[in-house]
């Protein structure tokens, strides 16, 4: 049943774990095909205005940033006989999907209809995607508070959300110049369905944590008094800002920088998550030797020195073998950084009393989405200042410049800043604070 009750101190079914886990694969898959080839789509096959389209969604990122904080308040502040995550998930996950189809199947309008048709339906997918994603990702932390186990699981989770990294990123565009852009996002839509719903089978509330929480400006004010979330947060905003500008970028970059065809596309980004999977049960593996906050810093180092190549790539194979191993770090991010940001919450229930998944997650997704914002303005301020013409097939000599420092010269100041965050959140813990609990095995 949806609402069955798992305490903590009950060791999990594997096949619960399992079902759990499948919810990143169809959010992952639906969010990060939008961030790919949703922009690219629009300015290169509708001929909306590039510049007009980047500018107008700096606004529109401001607000769903804050949509994205109030609705972790109010998830936190939820109690019905179902639970406090599980109404919004049933009710967001079917309109997240639908939603994603039909900003790919746009009606005929002209340029500025177009362009308003967009920001519309994105509007609605995103907050859909927020309510949807905040709450799978808030029942994490309360579900998997052993060591051990939030390692498990979180390697597990990450396995299913590179498989959806996997197809939406590598797949997306080649298939939307195959398949029809509108098919492509009908087989996305059901495959998001499917894997979130089977993902409610394995997830469960404990009605212990459902205690009246704080009022909103408490809830703020106490959440940035743990001193160990502004470190992450600022961390984690500007790794998330490169990679996301990286998933943006890279399908103008292998338009017109390193022109690439459809098989060659698919290569490139499909090394990235073929080389991620095994790695992310290897970062689990490091984490638990090393510390979790170690591990991070090494795999945003390699982040770092890896993208540096992409200044200086002529041909279709160096593309394909950098992606190849791009994908060592992007693992270790993906279950790295939700597991700091589950230690975080914890060390927050050991000052307040209180489990705040909710807020967390929202103050996290607020942030975050600050840097969509900053992505944006970036683009819009590049679409300008480099002369990009999304009428030409062949781009001038300053914008090819211009998508080589987007994507290989500018994240190295963020990371490097990044780092410097990384190592601030590790002076604030104490030795005994990074050894590993026993094992709790797996169970069925």
């Amino acid at each position: 049943m949806m609402n069955e009750i798992t305490t903590p101190a009950q060791p999990v079914p594997v096949r619960k774990r399992i079902a759990y886990s499948t919810h990143q694969l169809g959010s992952n898959l639906l969010w990060n095909a939008f961030n790919t080839v949703a922009v690219y789509y629009y300015v290169t096959e509708l001929h909306v205005s590039g510049a007009i389209l980047s500018a107008s969604l700096i606004a529109y990122g401001l607000i769903n940033a804050v949509l994205n904080l109030l609705a972790g308040h109010i998830s936190d502040r939820t109690n019905t006989r179902w639970g406090r995550r599980l109404p919004f998930i049933i009710g967001g996950a079917l309109p997240f999907c639908v939603t994603f189809y039909f900003i790919f199947a746009p009606p005929a309008l002209g340029p500025q209809g177009l362009l308003i048709y967009f920001l519309v339906l994105t509007f609605i997918f995103d907050l859909c995607f927020t309510i949807t994603a905040l709450n799978f990702g808030s029942l994490f932390p309360e579900m998997y508070q052993e060591k051990r186990t939030r390692l498990y699981v979180g390697a597990l989770l990450q396995l299913f959300a590179i498989l959806g990294l996997m197809v939406g990123v590598a797949l997306s565009k080649s298939l939307g110049q195959t398949l029809g852009w509108q098919t492509m996002a009908l087989v996305f839509a059901g495959i998001g369905v499917v894997s979130l719903y089977v993902s409610v089978y394995g997830s469960f509330e404990n009605p212990a944590y459902r205690e009246q929480s704080f009022s909103f400006r408490e809830a703020v004010t106490s959440t940035f008094r743990n001193p160990r979330f502004i470190p992450y947060v600022v961390a984690n905003f500007l790794i998330q800002f490169s990679t996301t500008l990286f998933t943006t970028v890279s399908a103008f970059y292998t338009k017109y920088v390193v022109s690439l065809n459809a098989l060659e596309n698919t290569l490139f980004l499909g090394s990235i998550f073929i080389v991620a999977i095994p790695m992310s049960f290897l970062w689990a593996r490091i984490a638990t030797r090393i510390s979790t906050i170690r591990a991070a810093m090494i795999s945003t180092l390699l982040y770092l020195l890896i993208t540096l190549a992409f200044l200086f790539e002529t041909n279709s194979t160096s593309v394909i073998i950098t992606g190849a191993f791009l994908g060592i770090p992007i693992a270790g991010f993906l279950v790295l950084l939700n597991i700091l940001l589950a230690d975080v919450i914890d060390y927050d229930a050991e000052l307040t009393g209180r489990r705040r998944e909710g807020m967390y997650l929202g103050m996290n997704g607020f942030i975050v989405r600050l840097g969509l914002s900053l992505q944006y303005a970036v683009m819009a301020i590049f679409f300008v200042v480099s002369g990009y013409d999304e009428h030409l097939k062949e781009q001038h000599a300053n914008t090819i410049l211009g998508f080589r420092i987007l994507l290989g010269g500018l994240p190295i100041g963020f990371l490097l800043i990044a780092i410097v965050m990384l190592r601030s959140y590790q002076s604030r813990l104490k030795p005994t604070q990074i050894m590993i609990e026993p094992a709790i095995m797996p169970t069925d």
